[in-house]
């Protein structure tokens, strides 16, 4: 079941990848604003009609029980996907990825520690979060400095990036945390993603107005819109739901560390990133880190 977790992972980090570098790009002619709002209403209605489908009095019920989880899960959405987007416009994808997930682990082992029916977790996992935090600092300082693969923003945009990214990580662990306990009281993956973007949708709808844009989108942008939704979020929201039911907290975060090598190797598609060596360097880092930490497992596992 570890090993079923540890592959949709995969799976969602190379889709996510694919999507924080198209996204990075889509957003420099269409507001960020209504991207988060297109992908996020699909989503809830998708996933609504399957849930009500399966079993509409079950949902009810449980949002009545458990509406303080739910309150929560939609904050993490919000802090989570809304730090990704602002990120992803200042700042290199490699760069966002990185710092997203990285920042991970080591807020994961806090959560847990924090949490009574929190699992024990591995020295060495903990080890490898702690290490892989150490090249986020460094990161982040040649982004703001305008070392990094992405040099045309200005400081207080670089600046706001940095802040955004490092929301982005927070809401990521508050949501595998939160999410695990709905699967503890048996709430399924479609019920899950119904529900986690009620806050999001809201904040676009009043917000959408207020900046002074509209909700239709440029007849040559619909088609990349669509991909945009269908293949950058849809699909991989499931992915990581599942990947959330297979495994526990710190190994989903550990499994998520994978993205930025993914991120870093598709993000030259883009004409703005240019090469950046301190990009290289930190995802090397935790590649090495992440291959040193599966030797061990493979080696307990043998014995």
């Amino acid at each position: 079941m570890q090993r079923i977790g540890v592959v949709i992972g995969l799976v969602f980090c190379l889709l996510s990848a694919a999507f924080d570098v198209y996204v990075a790009f889509i957003m420099q002619a269409v507001k960020t604003l209504l991207v988060i709002f297109y992908c996020f209403v699909t989503s809830a209605a998708f996933f609504a009609v399957c849930a009500l489908y399966r079993d509409s009095g079950f949902l009810c019920s449980k949002l009545r029980g458990d509406w303080r989880i739910v309150v929560v899960i939609n904050l993490a959405v919000l802090l989570n996907w809304g730090g990704l987007f602002y990120a992803l416009r200042y700042l290199e994808p490699a760069v966002v990825g990185v710092a997203s997930v990285a920042c991970g682990p080591a807020l994961t082992l806090i959560f847990s520690l924090l949490n009574k029916r929190g699992i024990k977790v591995a020295f060495v996992d903990a080890l490898v979060s702690c290490l892989v935090l150490t090249s986020v600092g460094v990161m982040l300082y040649n982004s703001f400095v305008g070392q990094s693969g992405i040099s045309s923003t200005t400081v207080e945009q670089r600046l706001l990036g940095i802040l955004s990214v490092m929301v982005c990580a927070l809401g990521t662990v508050i949501y595998t945390v939160f999410s695990k306990q709905m699967f503890e009281q048996r709430w399924s993956v479609y019920e899950i993603l119904a529900v986690r973007n009620i806050a999001m949708i809201g904040v676009c709808v009043i917000a959408i107005p207020l900046t002074g844009a509209g909700f239709l989108v440029d007849g040559e942008l619909v088609m990349p819109m669509v991909v945009l939704v269908v293949f950058g979020h849809l699909l991989p929201i499931y992915l990581i739901q599942k990947t959330i039911y297979h495994l526990t907290p710190i190994h989903v975060s550990l499994v998520l560390l994978t993205l930025p090598v993914f991120v870093l190797f598709l993000q030259f598609f883009d004409a703005r990133v240019e090469f950046s060596m301190a990009s290289i360097a930190a995802v090397s880092i935790i590649l090495f880190l992440l291959l040193g930490r599966a030797l061990y497992a493979l080696k307990r596992e043998a014995t």
